[in-house]
């Protein structure tokens, strides 16, 4: 019997301790200012030109409060790939306009409805959606020796779809130990016709962010 009673107390007790360890790193997750710095991968296809993989990096910052926060990121990709663009004024039909770098600026909800303890600190899976606005640095229209001169409204065309605007979705897990965190996202950008490159853009990212202190007055509370 006493054997029993003294199982019980340490199962109870190590449960104690694990639920103040899970909650203090809560704590240290919840009402705070994050900043971060992140590396990744965009992958997109074009037309004529199949699937492009490009190296990028950013700057992200995440306000968290208990279930749920505001994210808001920068990010840059430096390429220069060729695509086809559809101009009925030109004899076959398209024309090469070869873009350079890829810039965006991202605004989102994010929610993370629990927190996991591990043996490496407190795993966060979150994920939401946003608003993003993308533009290429620079994209100029190649001529050839088929295609005639392209006109003024073609020019037009190039200049209107260099950027576009569009509805994100966000995914990712951050492992958190004290105020350091590591994290993975994954972002999808859907696929336009008024954007130069046409197909779902897919932007994978690995990262550090760093617990600056909290992002709330101690002495509201937290809402």
């Amino acid at each position: 019997m006493q054997k029993i009673k003294a199982l019980v107390v340490g199962i109870a007790a190590t449960v104690t301790i694990a639920g103040s360890a899970g909650a203090q790193e809560a704590r240290l997750f919840e009402n705070s200012w994050f900043w971060g710095v992140k590396s990744g991968f965009n992958t997109f296809s074009t037309a004529g030109r199949g699937s492009s993989t490009t190296a990028g990096f950013g700057l992200d910052w995440f306000i968290t409060r208990s279930k749920g926060g505001l994210y808001v990121s920068y990010d840059q990709a430096g390429f220069e790939r060729d695509v086809q663009v559809f101009d009925f004024a030109s004899e076959t039909g398209e024309r090469t306009v070869r873009v350079n770098d890829l810039r965006r600026i991202t605004v989102a909800a994010l929610a993370y409805p629990r927190h996991f303890g591990t043996r490496f600190g407190t795993l966060t899976p979150y994920g939401g959606i946003g608003y993003s606005i993308s533009a290429f640095g620079d994209a100029r229209i190649l001529r050839d020796s088929v295609n005639s001169a392209p006109n003024e409204a073609f020019f037009f065309k190039v200049d209107d779809r260099r950027s576009r605007g569009a509805v994100v979705a966000m995914g990712g897990l951050q492992m958190q130990r004290g105020r350091v965190a590591l994290f993975a996202q994954e972002t999808l950008l859907p696929s336009s016709s008024e954007f130069l490159v046409r197909s779902v853009i897919s932007l994978f990212e690995l990262g550090v962010r760093y617990n600056f202190g909290s992002s709330i007055d101690r002495g509201t509370g937290s809402r």
